[in-house]
């Protein structure tokens, strides 16, 4: 992993329409900031993600200082698989290429605490292009492997994506229909990607949330996962 340099980013840059780029900084990254302040305004970059150690407080104040946007504590939750036999809700694998209202829906409802949608500088609608294209390509199998789901007479009312690869299982969208808390339904989805895992014999399932979702961070919890790292992460515009 490159640290303390600017990385641009092709596909954000072609999708958001304008120059994207990221640095990920690590322990001496104070050393670096002022320069690649610098350098972001010489390549004319209009957004940087900063991606910084949450407590090299230093560096966090010095970020802010010069403008950046604290948008994000990102939580990296780890377990290892395990075995579950009770359910209280029947999961399925989406089966279909094309997502109907309800699935769209339920894929937005995942990124309610992204910092594409807290973030008030975005101004084209960012927030609901990514998601849907994170639905989309899941759907596709290009950035997942299964679209797991939960249905409601002929409803869908929960969802989950879920890559494996390298020996590891990563969860990506989780979201249930509002109407439909508090029915067990988000654990359900979480224990059969444990079994997928458990029966694949991978090594670990990972999951990413944001810090200040506590509903997530209680659900992760409560189904055996424990934080192994939090990542602030910064939007310096210009």
């Amino acid at each position: 992993m490159n640290v303390n340099i600017i990385k641009h980013l092709d596909w954000d840059t072609s999708f958001f329409g304008y120059k994207v780029a990221q640095v990920i900084f690590d322990q001496s990254g104070s050393d670096y900031l002022k320069s690649i302040i610098r350098q972001l305004k010489i390549d004319g970059i209009h957004l940087t993600y900063f991606y910084v150690p949450q407590n090299d407080h230093s560096l966090n104040n010095d970020i802010e200082k010069c403008g950046g946007v604290l948008v994000d504590r990102k939580a990296l939750f780890i377990k290892t698989p395990e075995h579950h036999s009770k359910f209280n809700n029947k999961v399925i694998e989406f089966s279909k290429r094309e997502p109907d209202d309800r699935l769209l829906a339920l894929a937005l409802n995942a990124g309610r605490y992204s910092r594409f949608k807290l973030d008030k500088n975005f101004h084209n609608h960012e927030f609901e292009k990514l998601y849907t294209e994170w639905l989309l390509k899941s759907l596709d199998k290009t950035i997942a492997s299964r679209v797991l789901v939960v249905n409601s007479v002929d409803s869908v009312v929960g969802l989950t994506t879920l890559m494996e690869n390298d020996n590891n299982a990563c969860i990506g969208l989780v979201s249930v229909d509002d109407n439909y808390s508090g029915m067990g339904i988000a654990t359900d989805l979480i224990h059969h990607v444990d079994n997928i895992a458990y029966e694949n014999k991978y090594a670990t399932i990972k999951v990413v949330t944001q810090q200040q979702n506590s509903r997530a961070f209680r659900l992760y919890e409560r189904c055996g996962f424990l934080v192994d790292d939090i990542t602030n992460i910064y939007h310096f515009w210009q």
